[in-house]
Formats: structure tokens, sequence, C-alpha cells
């Protein structure tokens, strides 16, 4: 069993040699205990006339010693973005923590952040294929510690489709930005962490009545009451239908209670999904009882009617919930990128947070611009296109 012994030996000699001549790794004596991982790959996003990457670091704990976040450097290409601790306290996502507790840059044992990333950048083409990370740690004994994570950029454009609705004083509720509800909506089922919303909008109609914006006028605990209520909404693209729901009851709105027990499947409340091609599926949520105006298996045209705006599901007033997803289901799946053919935009609305309040509130709208190709900024005001 020893007979090629002295050839074993004589490639060993031959590696050892040549292994002296390469320069050593630059290895941390002592190294912090922590993974980096991502979410999911980005692709390039045009909002506001600016190339977005919008990605997901997650970074975990395995040592029994606790380290702080200090800043994160993303090399890409001949850019280089920098994120202070400052810049990370806002971004960062502790796992496991409690509503209303404060971000923190502290790490500890066990524990695990997202960290919600965005680059811009100028034009498309400055984008690399990949984005090389460094991340600066301070352990417990004030030593300074480095750990780089590369991330692949997908080198697929955004869809291109229709509007859902029509008309004007749409308000582009949580479309994506650094603050969005939708962008921090990471989610687990089967085992996979899912931001299946990570570019959704929450599509409500407002009226600007004395300075002010409200989304109803009447009763505030009637859909009806509700601008957009019953609007109609329409298929972006060609495709599909995969799944349709139907029947589940309207919300009371601003009540703080819903009309059923959510679960996985029925959050979306009424809903249809498309198979849209290209692995990616469009999805339309909230629908009015009664109103879905497809089934299961129908192959439908841009621009048919889906059905109508409602408050079903979890929803706290009437609106349309749509985004474009990989999967098709409303929660299990990887939010991308997609981009309206036209419309007209606002520049970003600073809506006001009331605690403990669903109401929408803001006091000025900037001028719109006709736009194409693009993504909204986020809470914008919108019109969209009449058909010809």
């Amino acid at each position: 069993m020893f007979k090629h012994f002295p050839y074993v030996l004589f490639l060993c000699t031959i590696w050892c040699a040549f292994a002296a001549t390469l320069p050593a790794q630059n290895i941390d004596p002592r190294p912090v205990q922590v993974t980096a991982t991502f979410v999911y790959p980005p692709s390039p996003l045009l909002q506001d006339g600016t190339q977005h990457l919008v990605y997901e670091l997650l970074l975990t704990n395995f040592g029994s010693s606790t380290y702080i976040l200090d800043s994160i450097d993303a090399k890409a290409a001949d850019h280089t973005f920098s994120f202070s601790a400052a810049d990370l306290k806002s971004l960062i996502r502790v796992l496991g923590a409690k509503p209303g507790e404060a971000p923190t840059e502290t790490l500890e044992p066990g524990h695990s952040f997202v960290v919600f990333l965005t680059l811009d950048f100028d034009r498309a083409d400055e984008i690399p294929h990949t984005i090389q990370h460094t991340i600066h740690f301070t352990a417990e004994d004030k030593s300074a510690h480095t750990i780089p994570a590369e991330l692949n950029v997908r080198d697929r454009a955004p869809i291109i489709v229709a509007a859902p609705l029509r008309g004007s004083d749409w308000f582009a509720g949580g479309a994506n930005g650094p603050d969005s509800y939708h962008r921090r909506a990471l989610m687990v089922e089967g085992g996979h962490a899912w931001l299946a919303q990570r570019y959704a909008i929450d599509f409500a109609m407002f009226h600007m009545v004395n300075g002010k914006a409200f989304t109803w006028k009447g009763p505030e605990n009637q859909n009806s009451s509700y601008f957009c209520y019953d609007q109609p909404i329409y298929s972006v693209a060609p495709g599909k239908v995969v799944e349709v729901l139907d029947g589940l009851p309207e919300n009371v709105p601003h009540s703080g209670k819903l009309a059923i027990d959510l679960t996985w499947q029925n959050a979306g409340g009424n809903h249809v999904v498309i198979d849209i091609g290209f692995g990616l599926y469009a999805f339309y949520a909230h629908m009015r009882p009664g109103t879905v105006a497809v089934k299961q298996g129908d192959v439908i045209a841009a621009g048919q009617l889906l059905g109508h705006v409602g408050n079903t599901g979890s929803s706290s007033e009437p609106h349309l919930h749509f985004h474009i997803i990989d999967h098709p289901q409303f929660l299990s799946g990887q939010g991308v990128p997609y981009e309206f053919a036209n419309f007209s935009t606002s520049p970003k609305i600073d809506v006001q947070t009331i605690p403990n309040s669903d109401v929408i509130t803001f006091t000025s709208v900037g001028p719109l611009k006709p736009v194409q190709n693009e993504y909204p900024p986020e809470n914008a005001a919108i019109d969209f296109p009449e058909p010809r």
C-alpha cells in the first residue's frame, strides 16, 4: 500500500518549495467571530434620476464576545461608499428586537444585524459586477478588526410595466427608500429569509384641503369615504393568473382591528398573482370583496381589469398594495426592481408620523414632472395616464 510513497514525497517537496515563495496571508490573529452574508443579490433600479443598488447585509455574532460595528466601506469599481457609525445607526435592524427598541451598533453574542444598504450611481454602466465590502469592528479589548464581504450584482435590467391604476392624486406610500416600512419587512418562511416587499408600493388617493392631505372625506370609519375606494385595478403586463383569493370581508378603516385572523396566505387580503414571464410575478393586494374579475388559469393582456381597490387582509384603509417578486406568493419571495413606463411624479414627500396612528399626513407636495421608465420616489404624489 506504500509503493507510491517516494513519488508522493517528491510532490510534497516540490509543493513545500513553491508554498515558501507565496506571500503570507493577511489573517487576523484574533478574528472577530462574525459572519457576513447577503439576503439577495441586487440589480439596478432607476429612481428619481439616480441608479440605485438596494440590498441587505446580514451580520451574525457566533462568539461569546461583544463587538461594535464602527463603519462599512463598499468599493464599487471606481466608487467607494463609506457608512459611518452615525450613518449605520438608522440602517440597522437587530433581529429579534421588540417594536420600539432603539437601534444599536452593538452586536451581542448570538445576535444578528440586518444592515439595509443603498448605493447610488449616476449611470447604470458605472455599476460593477461585484461590490467589495470592508466591515470595521471594535472588540471588547478596544482592538480594531475588519472582515471582507463580496457581493455579486445581478446583470438584469428592471422590468418595465404599465400603470396598475389610472388618474391623478395617487400617493406612492412606502415606495423604496431608506425609511420605507416595506424595505424593512424581512420575514422568514420555509427556512428562508424573504424580503418580498423590498420594492412594494401602497397606492392611496389623496386630496389637499386647506393645505393638508386627506385620503378620505366623510365618516373616517367607512371604506366608501376613501377617495381610492372601488377604483379599478389593471394588469401591468400580459401574463397568466396563477393565484386568486376573493370573498374575504373588509376591515373598518383606522379601527386598529382586522376582520380576519391573519395567516401567511391571507395577509394580502383578496388578491391576484400573475405570472408575467422572466420568472417574475405581479402581486395585487387588498381588493374589495366580490370585485376580482379574473380566475386562476386566465391568460390576460396588459391593461385588463383585475378587480377594485378595497381594504382586506393586513390593511388599515383602502389602498392597492403592488409589488413584483420572483415567487408566486405574497410574502415568500424576493422583491425585484420594476419601473413604470409613463407617469408624472413629485419629489419625495415628507410624511408626518403620528404615534399609534395609521393616518397618512403631509402638508406640501412638490411640482410634478413627467417621467418614463422609472420607479417612483418614496411617498411621492403620482399621476398615471388615462387610456386613450
